[in-house]
């Protein structure tokens, strides 16, 4: 049940200001719900302040013992911001506000219900004081409006993730994940106390594929490489290098990027003009400079591509986790890129050209990792900005997970229309989300307070108002979820497999002896 907290004394447009009950406790953020006539408001806490109906030279006085007063009164007054009305059964923003002496309450389990918190992406409960309530998650639908995951190192970051990826398998084949992970810490959940990641995951060897540079899986042929794709590797090439690339692989073929590279190691640039009939020495050098650069453990002379591999696993729901640690920046940049253009043209093909196996492709999530690094609008642009900003129809999700929001393309930035926000120190970073989201206008404060493992979460159009949630805690969740049961039969008891081998064993020995 609701347990009442004070009663309104003033009201200005959407603030609302209530005396604090004597022994109630409250906390930046909490959502009260205040019943005025046939209607309850919402509101979040933003602020809060002490006072006594005293003058300040009297309380000095009072406070330095040179005088007493009395009769008076102290106070404690909670400002609030509305966010939502709800009528009978039907809820929606406010049309209006609450009156003088209307009761405040604190949340109740029947209010996170009217709420509409829970989604089938579970990621924690509301937080209600010290108060767990009702689950909170995003809706599958809300995957292809894009996602942004903010917070401080050492918020819950990586928690959060695993947690969002958990859900993302448990409901495959509707939904599957397209996971970048620079540090190898989800596999693993490096970091996490007690350490448990994706591998620790029930659908793990069914609903998962890791690839891992270290066991050597991250390989994309040179036979597979196509002119079309250098620009995803080289962002700053310039368009007379592409003209080059595709004539040279008109006239040579899959092999086109062997041949000119042995044919400039022998004549230099006149050995590729040859080929194509072209003498432009700084153009044919840019070029070669480039392929040359391919590192050969990532880029061998074959017609292998993990790639191919990873398209057709999203394709049947399976989660694809890339572990790029290990290599270098420019190296996990490439395969990166590289990967999730694939698997986003794919599905744009689909839509293109088939467009009733494309209704059959599970809604797909790509997690990016260090995100202000693919993101940050002073760099030369990538396929993630594409993504973010274009493939919603598709049902191609992004999310951009980083401590550093401030350095996301704002362009890309407004169209992650659900947010997962962390503790956040730096003003710098806090300023950016507040004044970039909506409904986080007065809450600056709160985001510095917030404790590991705490968020804030929008996710429009569904919540339309910052929802204070306590994520899961990845190791509870795979505790309170269990096994899976795969129906497989039931394997032999071990005493009963060991009398079966002491008798064979007895068998043999008598045919030995005979």
């Amino acid at each position: 049940m609701s347990e009442p907290t004070g009663f309104v004394r003033e009201v200005k447009g959407d603030r609302v200001f209530f005396f604090l009950d004597k022994g109630s406790n409250l906390s930046f953020g909490q959502i009260v719900r205040i019943d005025s006539n046939e209607r309850s408001f919402y509101a979040r806490v933003v602020n809060a302040e002490s006072k006594s109906t005293l003058e300040i030279s009297e309380q000095l006085r009072e406070a330095e013992g040179k005088e007493a007063f009395g009769p008076y009164s102290r106070y404690r007054s909670v400002e609030a911001i509305l966010f939502l009305e709800r009528r009978a059964s039907k809820t929606r923003s406010p049309t209006f506000n609450p009156d003088y002496k209307d009761k405040v309450f604190t949340a109740s389990p029947e209010d996170c219900s009217a709420l509409k918190l829970a989604g089938e992406l579970e990621i924690g409960r509301l937080r209600s004081g010290e108060r767990l309530l009702g689950s909170v998650g995003i809706d599958v639908a809300s995957i292809q409006l894009m996602i942004g995951m903010f917070g401080m190192t050492g918020s819950g970051k990586t928690n959060c993730e695993l947690m969002l990826n958990a859900r993302v398998i448990d409901n495959s084949p509707k939904t599957v994940g397209l996971i970048f992970d620079f540090a190898g810490q989800l596999l693993t959940g490096k970091g996490i106390e007690p350490r448990r990641g994706l591998r620790d995951h029930p659908l793990f060897h069914s609903k998962v594929r890791h690839y891992s540079a270290r066991e050597g899986k991250l390989c994309i042929g040179l036979h597979t490489l196509h002119p079309g794709r250098l620009r995803t590797i080289f962002p700053e090439i310039g368009r007379p290098q592409i003209r080059v690339a595709r004539r040279l692989y008109e006239k040579l073929g899959g092999s086109w990027i062997e041949g000119s590279l042995g044919a400039y190691g022998a004549e230099g640039y006149v050995g590729v003009g040859k080929i194509i009939n072209y003498k432009a020495k700084s153009v044919i050098e840019a070029l070669m400079s480039k392929l040359s650069d391919l590192p050969p453990s990532l880029f061998p002379p074959s017609n292998y591509n993990f790639i191919d591999d990873v398209i057709q696993n999203v394709s049947q729901g399976v989660t694809c986790l890339i572990d790029t640690s290990g290599l270098s920046s420019e190296e996990q940049h490439n395969i990166t890129c590289l990967t999730a253009s694939n698997v986003a043209y794919h599905y744009k093909r689909m839509w293109e050209s088939n467009f009733e196996e494309w209704k059959k492709l599970p809604t797909l999530l790509i997690t990016l990792e260090e995100a202000h690094e693919f993101l940050d609008p002073n760099l030369p642009k990538t396929i993630f900005s594409d993504i973010a900003l274009t493939y919603r129809k598709y049902r191609v999700g992004l999310n951009a997970v980083t401590p550093r929001p401030s350095r996301v393309n704002p362009n890309v930035f407004a169209e992650l229309w659900t947010k997962v926000i962390m503790k956040t120190e730096l003003r710098r970073d806090r300023v950016y989300l507040t004044e970039n989201t909506p409904y986080l206008e007065y809450s600056d404060t709160e985001i510095k307070m917030l404790d590991v493992g705490e968020a804030l979460l929008i996710s429009e159009p569904k919540i339309r108002f910052a929802v204070p949630v306590k994520v899961t805690h990845y190791p509870e969740y795979l505790d309170e979820r269990g096994g899976h049961d795969y129906g497989l039969p039931e394997s032999q008891k071990l005493s009963d497999m060991d009398s079966r081998l002491k008798q064979l064993g007895k068998h043999r020995s008598i045919s030995l002896e005979k």
